[in-house]
């Protein structure tokens, strides 16, 4: 054989090798202090992203508003957040997005928070309520209202973030507001409130979620199953190590292991098995329906929910 010939042999031998290879995604994944999302934390941590042939990298952000913002800024191709965002992010900035895990759903860990002269819900009617606009508080607060028979122009709506929930009470801004751990923990220490109303009065309705741009995915269709695979893993790490793995995610959250063991008992951890019936059109449509509906009564987005499939995809698990 010429040596031309042989060359090109090598050179096509490798070409067709490359192209047989699954492409493996650069995945900038930006997670906010929740419970429910420590275990990516976690496998992080543990090495277990690359033990499934995953390459992914945790960005830090201190709010859903924040996971959002990096989203839409391009600092980050996939992101922890609720459906609400989700379905925002989707709606206002046309992103082709696919939710390929839900990690949870609150049963309790979402919040309203009032200050002690406010012993239920139906007295929050004329209040202060300070709550994250277009992200999980506003649909949050909509659907508590809603339970309770009122409506949004029942309240006084402010838009204040997590991390400004403190300085809000302190300077008597605000009257309530909608929260969840790891700052729900840190509001009920520094003040006197009390817990008026939370998600466990709607059960399965707040989703917690990792959401990845569709074009990554779709260059592998086996990146989902890996990504299982290390959620998984994750989940049975804490189960055999539940002190060491408890201290590392606490420890992110910034709340004592005893108080991040005890958050897990409002909400439900979903495992990989439980993915297959989750991610289906028949598991997530209607919720996605119903969280733009709202998002649109509320004026977080103007979207013709039809159309909400265009941009907001399921991804699909390879058998």
């Amino acid at each position: 054989m010429k040596p031309i010939h042989l060359i090109l042999v090598i050179f096509t031998s490798l070409l067709l090798s490359s192209c047989s290879q699954p492409h493996n995604p650069k995945i900038k994944l930006a997670i906010n202090p929740w419970p429910g999302y420590e275990f990516l934390y976690l496998a992080n941590e543990k090495g277990l992203f690359k033990q499934a042939g995953l390459d992914i990298e945790i960005i830090e952000a201190p709010s859903l508003a924040e996971v959002k913002r990096f989203f839409r800024q391009g600092k980050a191709n996939a992101m922890t957040s609720t459906m609400i965002e989700a379905v925002s992010l989707a709606a206002q900035h046309k992103k082709s997005i696919s939710i390929v895990l839900v990690t949870d759903y609150s049963n309790g860990g979402d919040m309203i928070l009032a200050k002690s002269d406010i012993s239920e819900f139906s007295q929050i009617k004329s209040k202060r309520v300070g709550v994250e606009l277009g992200s999980l508080g506003s649909f949050f607060l909509h659907q508590a209202l809603a339970k309770h028979d009122l409506a949004l122009n029942d309240i006084e709506m402010l838009n204040i973030e997590q991390l400004d929930a403190p300085d809000a009470f302190d300077k008597d801004i605000i009257d309530a507001y909608v929260t969840y751990p790891p700052y729900s923990n840190l509001l009920l220490n520094e003040f006197e409130l009390q817990k008026v109303f939370d998600s466990s009065e709607i059960p399965k309705t707040i989703l917690d979620v990792v959401t990845v741009s569709s074009d990554l995915v779709e260059q592998n269709p086996e990146w989902i199953t890996r990504f299982h695979r290390a959620w998984q893993a994750a989940l049975d790490y804490a189960k055999q190590h539940p002190i060491e793995a408890n201290n590392i995610m606490a420890k992110r959250e910034g709340i004592s292991a005893d108080e991040f063991a005890a958050a897990f008992q409002d909400l439900k951890v979903l495992s990989a098995n439980d993915q297959r019936e989750i991610l289906s059109p028949k598991g997530l449509s209607q919720n996605m329906q119903q969280v733009c509906t709202v998002l649109n009564e509320t004026n977080s987005i103007n979207f013709e929910c039809k159309a909400l499939s265009q941009f907001l995809s399921i991804g699909k698990i390879s058998d």
